[in-house]
């Protein structure tokens, strides 16, 4: 390193990267604007794919996107978010090829990936949950960073994860167990500040108990966000600023890291696009600041002399069963799957949680789709995709969830030609990314008065026939119009 720190015997010597951000289109003003105002960014590499199935693939990258993101300034970063580390779904091979092709092209210096879990291996939660923190789950865990390793090619650093339940009695503590599995699988940390922040605050562990347990010299990265409470809860929801408190705390942590790489923030899109040109210049003028400060390393934190361990004689459940249960109760909003009767509020809110976030992306991806139907229906919209999300599980890529909300439709015995003639729209769009060729899509007469209709948020009447053809054109469509995967952060 830059500043003579060793690395760790036979380990990882990150380069010092400097400040970023992960990318989005909404970032793109910017990076027009300040060109010079960010040293890294970050890709979320599974927000530009395709697949023809969620676990099994064939999987697609949008190039276009790939190619846009090559061509900006800086060093770049890769995060996937589609193969949490932390449960018995192992990684998958064509996913790591793919994954392993875009980060040789974008000279990514390490791939991080979470310390979660995302389902079990041949169902999809919807949202990122806490690993079983257990001798189990350590190994289980490693085995699942080496293999993830050697398929990327490159070292690894894995996120520490937000986690609204309450660790149980028989668990290791969260700290412990990460630095556990990071020895066990010789991997770096991506130390997310506010995901720790989060468990924080909502009562899962004491921040300076968990920093004094894990090795301080592993970590390689640093997450930095802003988030917002709900009935209580203090959700990492990317949505703006660090909270007050953290921002106290960061500069002293970023002192205790002499691997420190790379300190990333992270907004989601939506907000980027509200959000005041100058409310943006500030975080990253902030982020400037704490990286300058980040050079004069205080030294390790202080250890614990004996962190707490797990209560003996507890029943644990195998990671397995954990997975199961948990995955089970998200999806279905159904608390009863897990057998842990004081989760049962957080267990509502992943659910929350989930489906906002699948709502999120059917709105991104089949914008007309849902328009129609918000006008339609009212409030009975929002109705009817809750019933969707509860007999449907996640199907994680963006298509495919619109694809399982057509067959649903349609064995729930939809009539509605215009609605179902817009999904087809929507869907025809969103599959014309992945092969980059034009496509016809029929629509039951004239779509200008119907288009022109729901962006002025007035409820369309079918057109009359004649049944029209519309080709579709590559060029119709951009990296803004592509929807986010559902595994975020």
């Amino acid at each position: 390193m830059a500043d003579g720190t060793p690395a760790r015997p036979g380990g990882f010597r990150p380069p010092r990267l400097g400040i970023g951000m992960t990318f989005s289109a909404a970032l793109m003003p910017l990076l027009r604007r300040r060109p010079d105002a960010l040293d890294v960014l970050e890709l979320e590499p599974q927000t530009l794919w395709l697949a023809d199935h969620a676990f099994d693939g064939p999987f697609f990258e949008y190039r276009p996107g790939i190619d846009l993101f090559a061509q900006l300034p800086g060093r770049k970063l890769v995060h996937s978010v589609g193969m949490p580390l932390g449960g018995t779904r192992t990684p998958s091979v064509d996913q790591l090829s793919l994954l392993a092709a875009t980060a040789r092209r974008l000279d990514s210096p390490w791939v991080s990936e979470h310390l979660s879990v995302g389902g079990t291996p041949h169902r999809a939660a919807g949202f990122l949950l806490p690993p079983l923190q257990t001798e189990e789950g350590v190994s289980t865990a490693a085995a699942n960073i080496r293999a993830f390793r050697e398929g990327i090619g490159r070292p690894v650093a894995v996120e520490t994860g937000v986690a609204y339940i309450r660790r149980k009695p028989f668990e290791m503590p969260d700290g412990s167990f990460l630095a556990r599995v990071c020895e066990a699988a010789d991997c770096g940390i991506l130390l997310d500040l506010h995901n720790l922040y989060c468990n924080a605050r909502n009562g899962r562990i004491v921040l300076d108990e968990f920093l004094s347990q894990i090795p301080l010299d592993r970590v390689w990265e640093v997450h930095l966000a802003g988030g917002a409470e709900a009935e209580g809860v203090w959700l990492d929801s990317h949505s703006g600023p660090m909270p007050p408190d953290l921002r106290a705390r960061v500069v002293e942590i970023l002192q205790s890291l002499p691997n420190l790489g790379a300190v990333n923030f992270e907004i989601y899109d939506t907000f980027l696009e509200r959000m005041e040109p100058t409310a943006l210049d500030e975080i990253v003028d902030d982020l400037r600041t704490l990286w300058d400060e980040a050079g004069r390393a205080r030294g390790d934190w202080p250890k614990l002399a004996a962190p707490p361990s797990p209560l003996p004689g507890q029943p644990s459940p195998g990671p397995a069963d954990w997975e199961d249960g948990l995955t089970e109760a998200v999806w279905r909003d159904a608390p009863e799957q897990h057998p842990y009767a004081e989760d049962e509020a957080s267990i509502r809110l992943y659910a929350w949680l989930a489906r906002s976030f699948r709502g999120s992306m059917l709105a991104r991806a089949l914008p007309r789709t849902i328009r129609y139907m918000l006008l339609r229906d009212g409030r009975g919209a929002n109705d009817r995709l809750q019933t969707f999300f509860t007999d449907e599980d996640p199907k994680l890529f963006t298509p495919l969830e619109a694809e399982a909300l057509k067959r649903w439709m349609q064995a729930q015995g939809e009539a509605d030609a215009l609605l179902l003639a817009l999904l087809d729209y929507d869907i025809a769009l969103m599959r014309m990314l992945r092969d980059g060729q034009p496509t016809v899509v029929r629509f039951p007469g004239n779509p200008v008065p119907v288009f022109e209709a729901l962006a002025e948020t007035r409820l369309p009447d079918t057109p009359p026939p004649p049944v029209y053809e519309i080709e579709l054109q590559p060029d119709m469509a951009g990296p803004g119009d592509f929807a986010a995967s559902a595994m975020g952060s």
